[in-house]
């Protein structure tokens, strides 16, 4: 078995936590790697979406907003979180301030 085999092989064995934590560790390798395409629009993202964006794990991401660290949407208390990618985007480069 090829190791590109071996490696899909092993992605699609991953539940949604593991493939999280891995993204997040592949994420630097992969900066400048993909081929160029067009700009992100500034979209809504969910938890997992916006995790995958910033290369850190769902429940990192948690944290930060529990923390009122990091900006987010959400309709009630105990609702699904939302997140801007242009927020988050200014929230990386600390530019984002409550």
């Amino acid at each position: 078995m090829s190791s590109v085999n071996l490696a899909a092989a092993v992605v699609d064995v991953l539940d949604d936590d593991a493939l999280d934590v891995l993204a997040a560790k592949l994420a630097p390798r992969l900066v400048g790697r993909l081929p160029e395409t067009a700009p992100l629009e500034d979209g809504w993202l969910d938890s997992k979406q916006a995790a995958a964006y910033l290369g850190i794990t769902t429940s990192s991401l948690w944290k930060h907003s529990a923390a009122l660290e990091i900006p987010f949407a959400q309709d009630g208390p105990g609702c699904k979180l939302w997140f801007k990618r242009s927020q988050l985007d200014a929230w990386r480069e600390g530019a984002w301030k409550r």
